[in-house]
């Protein structure tokens, strides 16, 4: 070609066109959404990981809930090649607040890296597909989300748990938590599932919120070795620090737990020993190789030993011995500020394969925004409505006016001013005409009184006096034209000055409710903000397209009925010394005179 340049860009277009659309896992869901999962963020990851639950917070920031059923049962979540479903349930699901909390069986997390996997939703006639017992391999013998009056085994172990002192609460680290006091205790029951044969391995991991004022000895964790026998493992606090007992042996930290704030708190027991690890690091060892273990599992009071007082949350126990990174992966992936899993903040429809800014500001719209976007439309209709139809109006009046004045110029030309002010028509000839009704009101209050007083020679007279009452004919009139060029005007100024504070009012509830959202699903990444704050935005950018045009037009509109006021004005004054200067009134020695 003679043209590379348009040549390349030739190219480059078939090559998009020819590109064809993302594979979509399948045709019943209308949106997805990508959530990268980055263990770069997790500085604990050593090694790769095997069947992780993930925790995704899911808020209106990057979920359009409108376009999600009720209850959440259209959510699915498919592996990188769009291929593979994974496993999932939900722990809480609430569209009125913004807010989803669903854990995902991840098949593998390898160290620094990211990996991405496909949230699919919007399909109306879907089933149920979360199922809590197939998010866990088969070693993870508990799980305690802790988010119902009484604790349920999420597992498809269903253990069965006995508490004491148990209270359940809102303000939990992931959704719901549990309170214990110094007594309080959740016992699950001993089972085959709990049993694990000597060298064999456990784990466990809780989040704990110690309270202010403890016992000097205190418990977190407990495990027997036989329905009510002795302990086996323990995890524990004295004076704050926590500690790990195996059998008789115990190892403590040398740091206290944080109080009045959330620590992940682990253990991990196997053939070569048991190891303590808090938020993720390890922080005391003990040798020595695990016994048998077939009794219950005890968290808080066990014996005469006092509880940790304070919240639990997301109470978890395995068969195996979990390596050191899935602590680190637990501590910083479930935490409120985490980064480890973000979700994108723009949805992809099924065939799509595009970006839609618009479309993603708008699903992040809450209800509030849209309402008083509603608003602001209504005014923007309302505002230019009025700026139409008054423009007309005005123009109709301006138009008439310059034809009415040029056929009473024509009329004084061709008559005399006597005849012309009282017998002509011409007033009737423009009904549009500010112009054209003064000076029909002045031609009618003039038939009422040229006759009052004879000047003499059969010449009719005005007295002064009503000529002035004339001009107060002619003023009324003039208010009355004012009052009709001018109505519906102060709708333009409502528009002008409320338009901006109401979209502005829209922006920062919006905001509100964005960061209120962040703050529950503790995602604070700006993928999490970007949107909700965007979409916020929008109201102001309704309530400045109400305002601008309205302001532009209302000072042009005002400009064109200034003009008309001012000509009504000049025509009543010229209309004041016409009559006075045809029918001027004179004295009986004036008349004498003559």
């Amino acid at each position: 070609m003679k043209h590379p340049i348009l040549a390349s860009l030739c190219a480059a277009l078939a090559m998009v066109v020819a590109t064809p659309a993302a594979a979509w896992w399948n045709d019943g869901w209308t949106e997805r959404r990508a959530v990268t999962l980055d263990s770069g963020t997790v500085a604990g990851v050593k090694e790769g990981l095997q069947r992780q639950p993930a925790l995704i917070r899911l808020h209106n920031g990057v979920l359009d809930f409108s376009k999600v059923k009720a209850d959440g049962s259209d959510l699915r979540f498919v592996a990188e090649d769009d291929k593979t479903p994974l496993n999932f349930h939900i722990e809480k699901f609430d569209p009125t607040a913004g807010l989803a909390l669903v854990w995902v069986d991840v098949p593998t997390v390898a160290p620094a890296s990211k990996q991405k996997i496909w949230l699919y939703y919007g399909n109306a006639g879907a089933k149920p597909g979360a199922a809590s017992n197939a998010t866990y391999d088969a070693s993870r013998t508990l799980v305690l989300h802790l988010n119902e009056d009484a604790p349920v085994d999420a597992t498809a172990n269903r253990n069965q748990i006995v508490t004491a002192g148990y209270k359940p609460i809102a303000d939990g680290l992931i959704a719901g938590a549990a309170k214990l006091d110094q007594s309080g205790s959740m016992q699950v029951a001993a089972s085959q599932s709990m049993a694990a044969a000597a060298g064999a391995g456990t784990s466990f991991s809780v989040w704990v919120r110690p309270a202010a004022a403890q016992a000097d000895q205190a418990l977190i964790y407990t495990r027997k070795a036989s329905a009510g026998g002795a302990d086996v493992l323990q995890i524990g606090v004295r004076a704050g620090v926590p500690f790990l007992k195996l059998g008789a042996t115990e190892a403590a930290a040398t740091t206290p737990l944080a109080p009045d704030a959330w620590n992940h708190v682990g253990v991990s027991a196997g053939p070569e020993g048991a190891e303590l690890f808090v938020n993720g690091v390890s922080v005391a060892r003990i040798a020595g190789a695990l016994p048998a273990i077939a009794g219950e599992t005890i968290i808080g009071a066990s014996g005469d030993i006092a509880a940790l007082a304070g919240d639990y949350d997301e109470i978890s126990q395995s068969n195996k011995a979990a390596p050191a990174s899935a602590f680190a992966l637990a501590a910083t992936a479930q935490g409120r500020s985490s980064n480890f899993a973000s979700v994108a903040s723009e949805a992809e429809g099924a065939g799509s394969g595009g970006h839609n800014y618009f479309g993603i500001l708008f699903g992040a719209l809450t209800l509030d925004a849209w309402i008083v976007i509603a608003i602001l439309g209504v005014m923007a209709a309302i505002s230019w409505f009025v700026m139409i139809t008054k423009g007309m109006l005005f123009g109709r009046t301006a138009k008439a006016n310059s034809a009415f004045l040029a056929q009473y110029r024509e009329e004084l030309a061709k008559r005399n001013d006597a005849e012309m002010l009282v017998k002509t028509n011409i007033g009737q000839t423009a009904p549009d005409s500010s112009l054209a009704k003064l000076f029909e009101t002045g031609q009618s209050e003039l038939r009422n009184r040229v006759d009052e007083t004879p000047r003499g020679h059969g010449r009719p007279a005005v007295a002064p006096e009503s000529v002035a009452a004339i001009r107060s004919a002619l003023d009324a009139t003039q208010a009355r034209e004012m009052q009709r060029l001018s109505k519906s005007m102060v709708l333009l100024t409502i528009a002008i000055s409320g338009g901006p504070f109401l979209g502005l009012l829209g922006t920062v509830i919006g905001v509100m409710i964005t960061f209120a959202g962040v703050a529950a699903a503790g995602d604070v990444n700006i993928n999490a903000i970007a949107p909700g704050i965007a979409a916020a935005l929008l109201a102001t950018v309704a309530g400045l397209a109400v305002a601008i045009p309205a302001l532009f037009g209302y000072n042009y509109l005002l400009g064109q009925q200034n003009n008309i006021l001012t000509d009504n004005q000049v025509f009543s004054d010229e209309l004041e010394k016409k009559y006075l200067e045809t029918y001027r009134y004179q004295t009986h020695h004036a008349v004498a005179a003559e």
